[in-house]
């Protein structure tokens, strides 16, 4: 098979009727390149810096040119990835950022732009072009253009080409000194030609980098790995998205991927689960079904991003993370909105409408339930009834020891009416308790990571709970009971860690352990049907001491994790024994730097 890979462009210099302006201040997978191709690869680079700052972004395809400018008006954006993926009716996709903060700059978009149209525009402008698409109708060549001030630090000296072939573009590159920004193909009359964008590649702009037109994903994947680079540009090279025109850069060292052949549900589960905005996306349509290659580049925080790297490198299965202040901010955060079964960390919201009856009055803690036999070979409590004991001990047998015959009782003694009804007024939308922990459905229980931090934070901060029942429901938790989930101890090995780096004795270590308090329920499930997947999550309240003015406070926070649907049990409790405490990580480095002042 002949390559096709690492061929260039060119073209004449052109600058291209206008239907709409607007302005303002979200698999990869080559084959063997020959000696000589890979030696003539440069580096490649992006329109604008990158900017991995979190920021607020959206995406869409199949938008007209109104949805696109309703899509940036509402939400104070521009776009950064412009793709024309129909000429006619003319349908676009794009991705754009919150045009504030770090990300803010001055902007402009066009469609239907003629050559001569665009070359006007950017003069008057004074303009250089980040994002170019080209689009013929009836024979006519337009622009789909996204356009910066080149003024500042955006100033660049840089070019445009439309109408050229792979030799012509080449020839221009080496001509300027250049590296490409943009790369797209469309067809015409005369074949298949390409329009690109380049910035000057010296000084302090130069940059090694590499581009590459029509070649396989799995050349694609090879590449990036020959050249230890980041892509910066993706376009589908034909209509099946079989090869892709792509540039790539020298790596700049920030967390990214790549991702071809996937659907909008399978993007969307992907951004969410890596905490990440799009850079560049390009959809097309192959075997029928509507498909996307994008780019995506970190859009978390630094410690949501050690987190979330701790949990996808561990497992295959769905992970999210959680860390709030009571009375704060979120201080981490990954896919907290995402609904995940809970397996026994939903147990906690029995125990809350429990003691939420107990506080109303309608129930006590020495008022008598029903005790349910356990089942043989399952975790699944049976319906016989072998006698009765007190509520405040069914509770504490429920949450220390994860009993699911006092789990039933207690659920049985309230009903799963009235505890959803508890949810639902606490404000937990996404939480729904459909079956007995421990039986696994058929419907499954609900929870999400923000349900559960307004939970423990509503209990911590007294909202939910009188502070008798508060301190009722602590005492059957785990860590005051006896921590049987390992939290504990977990969470003194990383005192010890953080403590190593301030000159703390073992003295004032073991004091502040003894002030460290957690409050916290844990679950895991494996559900089996035609394969065996891993459920597991734990969910809490934490109150960290720190030193302030000399004196000892606490600050308190929520937090969690979960994994969801994994196939490897042994890397699913792996990887959720090794994070299960890392939200808190952070804040309690923090406290730590400040305990040395309150040395007795």
């Amino acid at each position: 098979m002949s390559s096709l890979c690492s061929r260039r462009l060119a073209a004449l210099t052109c600058f291209s009727v206008l239907f709409f302006a607007a302005c303002g201040g979200p698999s990869e997978g080559t084959e063997a390149l020959s000696e000589n191709e890979w030696a003539q690869r440069k580096d490649a680079a992006l329109g604008e810096a990158l900017n991995t700052t979190p920021t607020a972004w959206w995406w869409a395809y199949g938008q007209t040119v109104d949805q696109v400018s309703a899509l940036v008006s509402d939400n104070g954006a521009r776009i950064v990835s412009l793709q024309v993926e129909q000429a006619s009716p003319l349908r676009l996709t794009v991705a754009t950022v919150k045009n504030t903060g770090s990300h803010a700059k001055g902007w402009w978009w066009y469609v239907g732009l003629t050559s001569s149209q665009l070359s006007s525009v950017l003069s008057t402008q004074g303009a250089r072009l980040i994002s170019l698409d080209a689009y013929e109708v009836s024979g006519q060549t337009y622009f789909a253009a996204v356009m910066i001030p080149n003024t500042g630090a955006d100033a660049k000296g840089w070019w445009w080409y439309s109408g050229v072939t792979p030799a012509q573009l080449s020839t221009y590159l080496t001509q300027n000194s250049a590296r490409l920004v943009d790369l797209r193909s469309y067809d015409t009359s005369a074949g298949t030609r390409y329009v690109a964008v380049m910035v000057s590649n010296t000084g302090a702009d130069a940059k090694g980098w590499w581009w590459y037109y029509g070649i396989t994903g799995s050349q694609l994947s090879t590449a990036l790995s020959q050249n230890q680079a980041f892509l910066t540009s993706i376009e589908p090279a034909d209509a099946s998205g079989s090869t892709f025109n792509v540039i790539m850069e020298q790596s700049p060292g920030v967390a990214w991927w790549w991702y071809y052949g996937v659907t909008a549900s399978q993007l969307s589960a992907r951004l969410s689960q890596n905490g990440a905005r799009l850079l560049d996306v390009k959809t097309y349509t192959s075997g029928g079904v509507r498909k996307f290659a994008a780019i995506l580049v970190n859009n978390s925080n630094a410690a949501t991003t050690r987190i979330g790297e701790l949990m996808r490198d561990g497992t295959d299965g769905v992970t999210g993370h959680y860390l709030k202040q009571v009375g704060g901010s979120v201080q981490a955060g990954l896919q907290e909105g995402f609904v995940f079964e809970p397996a026994s960390s939903i147990k906690a919201l029995i125990a809350l409408h429990a003691m939420r009856e107990v506080d109303a009055g309608r129930a006590t803690l020495n008022q008598l339930v029903n005790l349910y036999a356990p089942t043989a070979n399952s975790s699944c409590p049976s319906n016989t009834i072998t006698g009765t004991e007190t509520l405040g001990n069914a509770i504490y047998q429920m949450l220390e020891f994860s009993d699911n015959q006092r789990t039933k009782a207690v659920i049985n003694a309230f009903g799963f009416t009235a505890i959803n009804q508890t949810a639902l007024t606490v404000g937990m939308a996404s939480t729904r308790l459909n079956h007995y922990p421990g039986c696994g459905g058929p419907v499954a229980n609900a929870l999400t990571l923000d349900d559960a931090g307004v939970m423990y934070e509503g209990i911590a901060n007294g909202s939910l709970l009188t502070a008798s029942s508060r301190t009722a429901l602590y005492q059957r938790m785990p860590e005051l009971a006896g921590d049987f989930t390992g939290i504990r101890s977990k969470l003194m090995t990383l005192v010890d860690q953080e403590a190593a780096g301030f000159s703390l004795s073992a003295q004032e270590i073991g004091q502040y352990k003894s002030r460290l308090i957690t409050h916290y329920k844990a679950g895991g499930y494996t559900l089996c049907n035609g394969g065996c997947l891993e459920y597991l999550s734990v969910a809490g309240s934490a109150e960290v001491p720190r030193c302030t003015s000399g004196l000892v406070t606490n600050q308190r926070y929520v937090w969690g994790i979960f994994i969801q649907g994994a196939s490897n049990a042994t890397a699913a409790s792996n990887t959720f024994n090794s994070a299960k405490v890392e939200p808190l990580r952070e804040p309690i480095r923090a406290a730590l730097a400040t305990w040395a002042t309150c040395s007795p």
